[in-house]
């Protein structure tokens, strides 16, 4: 094995790179570097930022209505159709469509199932027992208005739109999204 010296004339020589190229390449290099970092920070505070904007599915009643904590399991059963009085207290569900995506993730989420099946369960035990069907309600204000005119009146929303000053009570929350 032959060994050269390694001083900056055999190097260049022996590379065919000389200084220009080298210090080009090394601003390019740090170029990428700075580009690299700054795109991982600007990730790291996106992530904060939907982390901190994590989604909230709450129960709402009227701010003056008494209305006790429900277990997951009667919440579903309630928005099936099924009668609940709890505490001496006949719990009424009100269905929000308000929000589509709302909508969804509490069928998914809370109900656990699809639309097409909550349909179905809804339309098979409102004909087999002719139970009430749960109100509809695409309205927001028509909404909130009824929550508190009817003293057992419950449903959905996000956290956010839950507002003391409209005259709305968070009985509990239903759901939270997955923080990472």
């Amino acid at each position: 094995m032959l060994l050269v010296p390694t001083t900056r004339k055999n190097y260049n020589s022996i590379s065919g790179v000389d200084a220009v190229d080298r210090n080009i390449s090394l601003r390019v290099r740090q170029k990428l570097i700075s580009l690299f970092c700054c795109l991982g920070l600007l990730f790291t505070a996106f992530n904060h930022a939907v982390a901190d904007q994590a989604r909230h599915i709450v129960l709402v009643a009227g701010a003056n209505a008494y209305v006790p904590p429900l277990t997951p399991a009667e919440v579903r059963k309630l928005f099936l159709g099924v009668v609940i009085t709890k505490d001496g207290q006949r719990i009424e569900p009100l269905l929000n469509l308000t929000d589509p995506l709302l909508h969804e993730v509490f069928l998914q989420k809370v109900v656990f199932m699809s639309s097409e099946n909550y349909q179905r369960q809804l339309f098979t035990r409102i004909s087999h027992l002719g139970d009430p069907r749960p109100q509809e309600y695409s309205d927001s204000w028509q909404l909130i208005s009824a929550l508190r005119s009817r003293p057992g009146a419950v449903s959905y929303m996000w956290a956010q739109d839950a507002r003391p000053r409209m005259g709305l009570r968070i009985v509990q929350e239903l759901w939270q999204s997955r923080q990472e």
